[in-house]
């Protein structure tokens, strides 16, 4: 299986879910009967608990690949980097 036709049936898999995932969401919201400044309010509150949550995992990304470039290369070699010296044409 090649990488691109991978790529194009995980897309289409995450697609199916979502517009399950947007029926199922739509299916429950019309059982429940709350006033619409609260549905707007838990909208508000599970949209920057997601922003919060994908933030946090980001920097824990970011934390995870400096901690690997460290254990990998420890301490660089000298202070400052050095230009390479230029052979003359003889």
């Amino acid at each position: 299986m090649t990488r691109k036709t991978f790529t194009s049936r995980l897309t289409e898999i995450v697609h199916l879910q979502a517009q399950y995932a947007r029926l199922w969401l739509r299916s429950r919201f019309r059982r429940i009967t709350l006033p619409p400044a609260l549905k707007v309010v838990t909208f508000a509150v599970a949209g920057i608990a997601v922003l919060a949550l994908t933030g946090a995992l980001l920097l824990l990304l970011d934390l995870i690949t400096i901690v690997c470039r460290m254990l990998k290369r420890p301490f660089l070699r000298g202070n400052f980097r050095q230009a390479p010296l230029i052979r003359k044409p003889t």
